[in-house]
């Protein structure tokens, strides 16, 4: 199978006359949409993959971190859950960027201020879900921390996917 940057676009020096050669060309370029299609469908479906796998060691993580910071050591809730964010999104952007999303580039470090960046905007959904669960609503911490972190984790990935790991097509070397 060739790569995508192998494949030659659609556009035609040769445009069909008759039906014959309109019906031929429509199911060549089916052909290649389908194909095409499916690729990105495999992939997809590796990354979400990955991701779920990473994303539960990444959970029973941060929970389990969370619960040690605040039961633990009595540290409270909203500082517990601060440092435990620090350590975990660190963790997980070398497992996204390497194991997940296999993204490969000359600018980790920007693409880690990037991650931090959407990652700060879950935390901040999670850090009004903790405040609203424990200190409004009274419920269990670690309960409400699951149910925190379920939401950021699902808005996580596709931050990840569409912003900070998108593919960027590499640059042709000038010759």
């Amino acid at each position: 199978m060739e790569s995508q940057s192998e494949k030659t676009p659609l556009r035609h020096n040769h445009y069909p006359t008759t039906e014959a050669e309109y019906e031929a060309e429509l199911t060549e370029t089916e052909a290649e949409f389908e194909e095409q299609l499916e690729e990105v469908e495999e992939k997809v479906h590796g990354q979400v993959q990955r991701y779920l796998l990473f994303g539960a060691l990444t959970v029973v993580v941060n929970i389990a971190l969370f619960y040690f910071l605040s039961h633990t050591l009595g540290i409270e809730y909203q500082l517990a859950n601060f440092i435990d964010w620090i350590l975990v999104v660190q963790g997980s952007f070398w497992l996204d960027r390497t194991f997940v999303f296999k993204h490969k580039s000359n600018t980790p470090f920007r693409e880690m201020g990037t991650f931090y960046s959407t990652r700060i905007a879950t935390y901040l959904i999670e850090f009004v879900l903790l405040w609203l669960g424990i200190s409004v609503m009274g419920a269990n911490g670690t309960i409400t921390k699951i149910i925190g972190h379920a939401v950021a984790v699902t808005v996580n990935y596709f931050l990840s996917m569409k912003v900070v790991f998108k593919h960027k097509p590499a640059k042709e070397a000038t010759k």
